[in-house]
């Protein structure tokens, strides 16, 4: 038995959606598996978003468990309990956010089998109160480390003691179908003959949404009828970006779509566009990238942090995060011939589930 400890079914989300891929590539790789998710995640003041939960069924064949109240110690050690009875080989949590450290810190001290951890992030792209002593308490108690980049492996090399697995963020199972792009324009109502760049995923202030629009001015003679998809719930205010638009005469070719897009309709984003953007300031690693991987779309990406780790030109135009610097990579892009699939196909394979949980399982056993 192994035990998942993380967001999943009934949240959303990335991490919530890679828990679920994961315990799927596990139970096909003939283990079992039990996911402990939160019955409460975030109290509602301190979520930023509409809703945390995802409209989608639960996944067929998995086993979970909402046993863990964020702020509630007593479930904390209910679920230990738990965990205890099942005596699992061992148990993978999922670490990204310092507010966690607590719970997931003192849960894993009270497991008696051994621990590894998934850390998505090691150090918040907005920095926030008490994470480094928050890192050290949840890390201090596992037995291995797991990092899906490079950059945040070394960013995890202050905990000497620990071993440390690093593989790139996988591509999510269930992804909806590619969709022909002529057939994803005319559902989006988008010109076939224009290039379309996508920005895709949740806005936050340390993605770059004004470094984008200031690359969009500099392009707006070269490539006149260029349009840009901005898609994603936000997480900050949109003004200040609607009046940029404005002020630097760019609105008719950037549209914001602030909606939580659902699982089913991501294939049409994707399938309508040429490239995907992704003007980060800061970045450990990011999920986008194996979502515009599956969809057979080249990317420009900014060289921050771990975010353009293995990745090279036809597949990705990499450049600093600079409005001209994106703004010469997008014009790369969009003139360049379209990558094959020959070119996608490398990084489909390194990027599995399957390949990611044999990996982590002899990971597990060598510890």
């Amino acid at each position: 038995m192994i035990v998942i400890i993380g967001p999943a079914h009934p949240y959303r989300g990335g991490i919530a959606d890679t828990n679920d891929s994961l315990a799927q590539a596990l139970i096909e790789l003939g283990q079992d598996v039990q996911i402990f998710t939160f019955s409460r995640l975030y109290p509602k003041s301190l979520f930023p978003g509409k809703t945390q939960f995802s409209s989608k069924e639960k996944p067929k064949g998995i086993d979970i468990e909402r046993s863990i109240d964020s702020i509630g110690p007593n479930s904390w050690r209910k679920t230990a309990k738990s965990i205890n009875k099942i005596s699992p080989t061992f148990v993978i949590f999922r670490y990204w956010t310092p507010f966690l450290g607590p719970c997931l810190g003192t849960i894993s001290r009270l497991i008696k089998a051994k621990c590894v951890t998934i850390v998505d992030n090691a150090i918040s792209h907005e920095p926030k109160f008490g994470e480094s002593f928050f890192l050290r308490y949840m890390l201090g108690a596992q037995d291995g480390l797991i990092s899906l980049s490079h950059f945040t492996s070394k960013q995890l090399g202050f905990i000497k003691e620990k071993p440390c697995l690093t593989h790139p963020h996988p591509i999510n199972k269930g992804l909806a179908p590619m969709v022909e792009k002529e057939k994803a324009r005319s559902i989006l109502g988008l010109n076939n003959n224009a290039p379309v760049v996508l920005f895709f995923g949740l806005i936050r202030k340390y993605k770059g949404i004004g470094l984008l629009i200031e690359s969009i001015a500099k392009l707006k003679n070269q490539i006149p009828d260029l349009r840009v998809l901005i898609v994603g719930e936000s997480y900050i205010p949109m003004a200040q970006y609607l009046k940029k638009t404005t002020e630097l005469g760019v609105d008719k070719m950037i549209s914001f779509h602030t909606s939580y897009v659902e699982d089913k309709d991501v294939g049409v984003w994707f399938s309508a566009c040429d490239c995907v953007v992704q003007p980060y300031q800061a970045a450990s690693q990011s999920g986008i990238t194996p979502m515009a991987l599956h969809y057979h779309r080249p990317m420009v990406l900014t060289d921050v942090g771990g975010l353009s780790e293995e990745l090279d030109m036809p597949i990705a135009k990499i450049v600093s995060p600079f409005a001209s610097s994106i703004a010469a990579g997008l014009e790369t892009i969009l003139k360049a011939d379209s990558p094959s699939k020959k070119d996608f196909a490398k990084h489909l394979e390194n990027r599995s589930w399957e390949k990611f949980a044999q990996k982590i399982l002899t990971f597990a056993q060598s510890l």
